[in-house]
C-alpha cells in the first residue's frame, strides 16, 4: 500500500503489507485534494463521497481520465450501457456524448486527471487511436498505478510556463500507462512513445527506455532510426539542446539551464551546446537576451 506524508508530496515506501481493497485511509483524508497548473486548464485530485453523481457532456468540455478505486455505477453513451465497478477507469472526452451515474449507498473513491480541449485534440493528432478507447474498462490495480499519479501529481502541482513541453509528455506517459492496450498496439506507436520520453527524459538509459516500450534495444535502435532518420541518442541530444535554446533565450543562465537539464556539469553542456549549434551557451544566450 502507499501513503501519502502530510504534504502529498513524497511517496513513502510500503512499511508493512496491506489489502489495497480492504484499506483506503489515505484517500478519505485527503479528499478535495488537488492540484492544477496553466490557469487550471490541467487539474488533477482526489474525490471521496457517499452521495449520488449524474453528470452529463457539455460543450467545451476537456478530457477526463478517471480512476474509480470503490464505487459502482454507469455510463450511458450511444454505443450501449457500460457499468461500472471498483478499479473501473471513465474515459471522457470532448466528442462524445455521454450520461454518467454513480450510485448511492457506496463510498466512491476516485483518482482523476483532467485536461482542456485543446489538449485533448493536440494528442489525439498525435493518436488517433484515443477515439476507439471504450468508455468504461477495468484494470487490476498494481503499487505502479499508484506511484504513476503520485509522480504526475507533484508535476502538475510545481509546474510553471517554462516547463510545458516537458510536462505535456509526462501527462501523455500517465494517460498511456493506462490506455496502452488501446493505443499502443503497433510498432510506430511505441516508437512515438518512445520519441516522447527522450524529449524529456535525459538521465534514463536507452536499453532502459527500451525495456520499456517493451522492445529490445537493438530493435529500438534499428527501427528509430529508419523511422526517424536519426539515432535515439541524436535525437535525444537535439531535443535537449533544444530545450536549452529556450531557457536561454528566456534569460536562464547557463549553470541554471545546465541543471533543469540534468547535465552533469557546466562543462558536458558547453561542449554539446557547441557541438550541436556551433556557438557557446554564452554566445547563444547574448544573441537572444536584450
Amino acid at each position: 500500500m502507499l501513503l501519502f506524508n502530510k504534504n502529498l508530496s513524497k511517496l513513502i515506501q510500503p512499511v508493512y503489507d496491506m489489502d489495497m481493497n480492504d484499506n483506503y485511509q489515505w484517500l478519505d483524508a485527503y479528499k478535495g485534494t488537488y492540484a492544477k497548473t496553466f490557469n487550471g486548464k490541467i487539474f488533477i485530485g482526489i474525490s471521496s463521497n457517499t452521495e449520488s453523481i449524474t453528470r452529463t457532456a457539455k460543450m467545451n468540455e476537456g478530457m477526463l481520465l478517471t480512476w474509480i478505486i470503490t464505487g459502482t455505477g454507469r455510463m450511458e453513451t450511444p454505443e450501449g450501457i457500460f457499468h461500472i465497478h471498483e478499479n473501473s477507469i471513465l474515459f471522457r472526452h470532448p466528442l462524445m456524448d455521454y450520461k454518467l451515474t454513480i450510485d448511492p449507498g457506496c463510498h466512491h473513491r476516485r483518482c482523476y486527471l483532467s485536461l482542456p480541449k485543446e489538449l485533448f485534440l493536440l494528442l489525439l493528432e498525435i493518436y488517433p487511436e484515443l477515439m476507439s478507447v471504450p468508455p468504461v474498462f477495468r484494470i487490476k490495480p498494481t503499487e505502479k498505478h499508484f506511484e504513476q499519479f503520485l509522480y504526475i501529481y507533484e508535476k502538475i502541482r510545481d509546474a510553471d510556463n517554462t516547463d510545458f513541453f516537458i510536462l505535456l509528455a509526462m501527462v501523455e506517459r500517465y494517460l498511456l500507462h493506462f490506455l496502452h492496450d488501446f493505443v499502443i498496439d503497433n510498432k510506430n506507436c511505441l516508437l512515438r512513445k518512445a520519441k516522447n520520453i527522450l524529449e524529456s527524459d535525459f538521465t534514463s538509459s536507452l536499453p532502459d527506455i527500451a525495456e520499456s516500450l517493451p522492445m529490445s534495444y537493438n530493435t529500438f535502435r534499428k527501427n528509430f532510426e529508419k523511422t526517424y532518420g536519426v539515432s535515439p541518442s541524436q535525437y535525444r541530444q537535439h531535443a535537449r539542446i533544444e530545450h536549452a535554446k529556450q531557457l536561454l533565450s528566456m534569460g536562464f543562465h547557463c549553470s541554471e539551464t545546465a541543471d533543469r537539464l540534468k547535465y552533469p556539469d557546466l562543462y558536458t553542456f558547453s561542449h554539446q551546446f557547441k557541438q550541436v549549434t556551433g556557438q557557446t551557451p554564452r554566445e547563444y544566450r547574448s544573441e537572444h537576451v536584450f
